[in-house]
């Protein structure tokens, strides 16, 4: 998810409990905005939580704050230390059952009976981890300070949800980014060897005959070529998995594309870009820049083309298509587009960010790729 969608869902989410400020309180008021934004930029969100929960203290005036979570993998504490009692007696560690509703507010009565002034609410994450939300007080809390630890915490629940929504999304994304390239490695670079072992075992058996002394040689230039070829596959692999847009857009990084395929072949390489700035999310332009480094790849690879067109242009109702048509010998006519050169994983990125992806032949020899995606 986005972060400025997150941002925008954050202040709705404050203006939805009624959370209000005066006016003079731009800075609590941010701080409490950018409760999602906080959460997310950290890769280790105990230390953003617990870095919150400070804060949370200074705007509330607590001495004191505790996030408890039951979660299914057990217990998870952060903030203070926020018990009177040892962990096996306090009511809210030892059961889960025995936390308050999402939005209910308790007084802990074992801390009360020390002389402490704590108050809990009841928070859930929504991935199945309920638990609390405890501030302690130098005197027994205020009315308007309770309501605002119940809204505290409800929003404090809708920010974990998202976060941990997220964070599961970008877990889904990578296991299917490993297994699109594992295929990729089957498709290619594991065929190679398997080619280059059985070579090798020829070349054995060449070199135990000797009245073939002419064949060895052409069975280790055979071998060399075919290394070569395999070292390419695998360095292009890892330029296609470490593959960021590096700060530029679209359009600039599918001219420094185009530019380093012509650098690296032998083909004339021509962009025509009729698209001022594609309206594309961060994600979906990092999936459009690898779907055309790919069919770039597929075309230097196989096609033995001679000159080689990327097209840009936009579409009515907010759309854009990207083509790359070559003037090579095309694909098989017995082989399928979708599972072959890596197509499928072409296929799969064009999915992910809801645009449709076509292989045809042109007329009268070569191959077009387009994508197309539109603003929904």
């Amino acid at each position: 998810m986005p972060f400025q969608m997150l941002a925008k869902g954050g202040l709705q989410l404050w203006r939805w409990v009624g959370w209000s400020r005066p006016a003079e309180e731009p800075a609590q008021q941010q701080w409490l905005v950018e409760l999602p934004l906080v959460l997310l930029r950290q890769s280790n969100l105990e230390d953003a939580l617990s870095d919150w929960l400070r804060r949370l203290e200074e705007q509330l005036f607590s001495s004191g704050a505790t996030l408890i979570l039951h979660t299914p993998k057990g217990l998870h504490k952060v903030g203070r230390e926020g018990l009177c009692s040892r962990h096996e007696s306090c009511p809210w560690v030892v059961c889960a059952d025995r936390c308050p509703a999402l939005g209910s507010l308790n007084t802990c009565i074992q801390c009360l009976r020390v002389g402490r002034h704590r108050v809990v609410c009841g928070v859930d994450d929504g991935h199945g981890s309920v638990g609390i939300l405890m501030l302690e007080f130098a005197r027994p809390p205020r009315p308007h300070q309770k309501q605002q630890l119940i809204e505290v915490a409800k929003v404090l629940s809708e920010t974990l949800a998202l976060v941990l929504d997220e964070r599961q999304r970008r877990q889904r994304d990578l296991a299917a980014e490993r297994a699109v390239l594992s295929r990729e490695l089957h498709d290619s670079v594991a065929q190679e060897l398997s080619y280059l072992q059985i070579r090798v075992s020829c070349m054995a058996m060449v070199l135990d005959n000797p009245e073939h002394p002419g064949e060895a040689a052409l069975m280790l230039q055979d071998l060399k070529t075919n290394v070569q070829r395999a070292h390419r596959q695998v360095r292009e692999l890892i330029s296609l998995s470490r593959l960021t847009m590096e700060g530029r857009s679209l359009n600039e990084a599918i001219r420094a594309s185009v530019d380093e395929f012509s650098r690296r072949s032998s083909c004339v390489f021509e962009l025509d870009n009729r698209v001022p700035e594609p309206c594309m999310g961060a994600e979906t332009e990092l999936q459009v820049l690898h779907i055309v480094r790919e069919a770039l790849a597929n075309v230097v690879r196989h096609s033995h083309a001679q000159q080689v067109l990327v097209c840009v242009r936009a579409l009515p109702g907010q759309g854009v298509e990207v083509s790359v048509e070559d003037d090579g010998i095309g694909l098989p006519q017995q082989v399928d587009p979708s599972g072959h050169y890596g197509l499928q994983m072409m296929q799969e990125r064009a999915r992910s960010i809801s645009a449709s992806l076509t292989v045809a032949a042109r007329r009268p020899r070569g191959t077009r790729v387009s994508l197309v995606w539109r603003d929904k």
